[in-house]
C-alpha cells in the first residue's frame, strides 16, 4: 500500500485474520507428522496512518509516506478465541439469512441511522422493535414508524403458490419390430405368408365406456368454492372468505412445491403438516421447498406454519376421474394472504 492509497478498517482486519487462518490450517497438516508444534498466541501491530473518513461515513487508513509528518499511531491487537465465544458474540447464521436493509427499501442515510442501532437486517430490526417498541425505533433513529413497517412487510414470510413436483413417467422399451410381408407372399426361405385368423368376441369387439370429461382444477382466486354447487343456489359473501384453497393432486404424486419469499426465517423453516401431521422436508431455502408426502396419500387438511407465527391453511384433495382412474394435476394454488403487522404480533 503506497502513501497516496487508503484502506478500509474492516479490510485490513479481515486480510490479516484470513492469512493467519491459513496459518492454522497449515498447523492441522503439519500435526500429522509433528505431535510438537509451535503457534502464534498473540499479535500486535502498531500503524502510523493518517485517519480520514470517506462520504459514507467509514472509517479508512492512509499509511504515511516517507519523511510525512502528523500520522497518527494506531495500535492493534490480536488475540485468539475459541468457537463458543464466535457464537455468544456474533449473530446466528439464521438471522444473517434475513434480508439486508437496502433489501427492504431503506436508502443510504436510513441505513446509517439503523446501523448506528446495531440493526444491518430485517430480523435485527424486527427484534429490536419487539424488544423496545416501534416508537421508540423510530424515535431514537429519526425514521418514521410507518416507515419502518412499510419496509418491515417486505421482509415478512410470504407462500405465494403451491404445486405438485411432477411425477417421472417410466416408458418401456421399444423393441423392433418384425419385417412386414403381405400375405401369399412367399418367404426368402421359401413358403407363403398366411395371415392369422381374427378372433372377436360374442357380441362384437368390447366397447370402453367414455371416460367422463373433467375440467381442469382453478386456482382459488378463480373458485374460491370447494363443494359442488346446487344449480341456482348462492353462496354468502361470509362463506367465500372462510373456503379454504384447494390443492389438486394425482394419488402417485410423492413431492409437493411449495414456493414463496423469505420462507427460511430466524427459527427455521416453515412447518408443514397433513392431516395434523408432520411431512418431511426434502429441500428448504428462501424461495422453495419441497415436501415429501406420505406414500398412502388421503385427502385432508395442509397447514403451512410461517416463521413469523402465521399458519395457512389448504384443503388437498386426492383427484380421480369417474371412472376411478387417477388424474394428472399440475396446477398451482395461490393463498389467501393478509397484511400483518410484524411488530404488532396477534
Amino acid at each position: 500500500m503506497t502513501g497516496e492509497g487508503s484502506f478500509l478498517v474492516e479490510d485490513f482486519i479481515n486480510a490479516i485474520t484470513s492469512q493467519l487462518d491459513r496459518v492454522q490450517d497449515s498447523l492441522r497438516l503439519k500435526a500429522v507428522n509433528r505431535p510438537l508444534t509451535y503457534a502464534l498466541k498473540d499479535l500486535s501491530l502498531d500503524l502510523q496512518v493518517f485517519v480520514e473518513m470517506d462520504g459514507q461515513g467509514s472509517i479508512r487508513f492512509r499509511t504515511s509516506s516517507p519523511n510525512e509528518t502528523g500520522a497518527s499511531t494506531v495500535h492493534l491487537s490480536f488475540t485468539t478465541i475459541t468457537k463458543p465465544m464466535i457464537e455468544e458474540n456474533t449473530i446466528s447464521l439464521a438471522v444473517s439469512r434475513s434480508p439486508l436493509l437496502h433489501e427492504i427499501g431503506f436508502d443510504e442515510e436510513e441505513q446509517k441511522r439503523l446501523e448506528q442501532l446495531g440493526v444491518r437486517n430485517a430480523a435485527q430490526l424486527e427484534r429490536l422493535g419487539t424488544s423496545t417498541g416501534a416508537k421508540a425505533v423510530a424515535r431514537l433513529s429519526g425514521i418514521p414508524v410507518d416507515r419502518l413497517r412499510q419496509a418491515l412487510s417486505q421482509s415478512q414470510p410470504q407462500l405465494t403458490h403451491i404445486k405438485p413436483e411432477p411425477v417421472p413417467v417410466s416408458r418401456p422399451p421399444v423393441r423392433p419390430s418384425p419385417p412386414q410381408t403381405s400375405p401369399g407372399t412367399t418367404k426368402p426361405g421359401g413358403g407363403t405368408v398366411v395371415s392369422p385368423p381374427v378372433f372377436e368376441p360374442p357380441g362384437g369387439p368390447k366397447q370402453l365406456p367414455p371416460r367422463a370429461f373433467v375440467p381442469p382444477a382453478k386456482t382459488a382466486f378463480e373458485q374460491p368454492v370447494l363443494t359442488p354447487r346446487v344449480p341456482g343456489s348462492v353462496i354468502s359473501p361470509a362463506v367465500k372468505q372462510n373456503v379454504s384453497p384447494v390443492i389438486q393432486v394425482a394419488p402417485d404424486t410423492r413431492r409437493l412445491q411449495l414456493f414463496g419469499n423469505n420462507l427460511i426465517g430466524e427459527k427455521g423453516a416453515p412447518m408443514v403438516r397433513l392431516n395434523q401431521q408432520p411431512l418431511n422436508l426434502a429441500d428448504a431455502d428462501e424461495e422453495r421447498l419441497i415436501v415429501e408426502l406420505p406414500e398412502e396419500l388421503n385427502s385432508g387438511a395442509l397447514e403451512v406454519e410461517l416463521p413469523d407465527g402465521r399458519t395457512l391453511s389448504y384443503d388437498l384433495s386426492v383427484m380421480t376421474g369417474a371412472d376411478g382412474m387417477p388424474i394428472g394435476v399440475d396446477e398451482e394454488v395461490m393463498p389467501f394472504t393478509s397484511e400483518v403487522d410484524p411488530w404488532n404480533p396477534r
